[in-house]
C-alpha cells in the first residue's frame, strides 16, 4: 500500500530513479506529499529528490502536501529547501493555494509558541520538528516579542542558538 517506506527503500536500493517523471510531470516526491507520508518523503529527499520539482503545470511537490494540508509534510519540504514561493501556471504559491489547515506552516505562525518554548527550554527534539527557514525568526506574541535566538541566548541554551545559527 502507499505510504511503505519499506517499500519505497527496497525499491531504491534496487535502482529505483528518484527523477522518474510520470505523464503529467509528477516525481515519486509529488505523490509521497500528495497523501502526507511525511517518512517517505523524507526518504526520497535524502536520497536526493528535489523539493522543487516542478509538474507540466509548475505544481511543486509543497503546492501538492499544502493543497491537501499535510501539514508534517510541508515542514519537512521546508526543512529541506522546498521554496514557498514558486508559482504554478497560474500564478498561485503554495500559500495561495494551501488548506486553511497549513497555511500557518507557510506563513511562520505554526505552533509558534511551542518553538519558542522549545528555544527557551532547550528542547532540541520538539525544536528540530518545528523549525523552519520560514518561522526561525518568528518573534513571541507578548512580552518583549523575542524570537526562537533572543530566548536560546537568554536561557543559555548553547547547542539551540548553534542550531538556530
Amino acid at each position: 500500500g502507499f505510504g511503505r517506506k519499506d517499500v519505497v527503500e527496497h525499491l531504491l536500493q534496487t535502482g529505483a530513479n528518484v527523477h522518474a517523471r510520470d505523464d503529467g510531470g509528477l516525481i515519486p516526491l509529488h505523490n509521497a506529499c500528495s497523501f502526507g507520508h511525511a517518512e517517505v518523503v523524507s526518504l526520497l529527499l535524502c536520497q536526493g529528490a528535489d523539493p522543487n520539482a516542478r509538474d507540466n503545470w509548475n505544481y511543486t511537490p509543497l503546492h501538492e502536501a499544502a493543497i491537501k494540508g499535510k501539514i508534517d509534510v510541508c515542514i519537512v519540504l521546508l526543512q529541506h529547501g522546498a521554496d514557498p514561493n514558486i508559482r504554478n501556471t497560474d500564478g498561485k504559491s503554495a500559500l495561495d493555494l494551501a488548506d486553511p489547515s497549513a497555511k500557518a506552516v507557510l506563513t511562520g505562525e505554526y505552533k509558534k509558541d511551542e518553538l519558542l518554548e522549545a528555544a527557551r527550554s532547550g528542547n532540541e527534539e520538539k525544536l528540530m520538528a518545528l523549525l523552519t527557514p520560514l518561522n526561525v525568526n518568528c518573534h513571541a506574541s507578548d512580552g518583549r516579542k523575542s524570537t526562537p535566538l533572543h530566548l536560546a541566548a537568554g536561557y543559555n541554551r548553547v547547542r539551540i542558538v548553534q542550531l538556530l545559527l
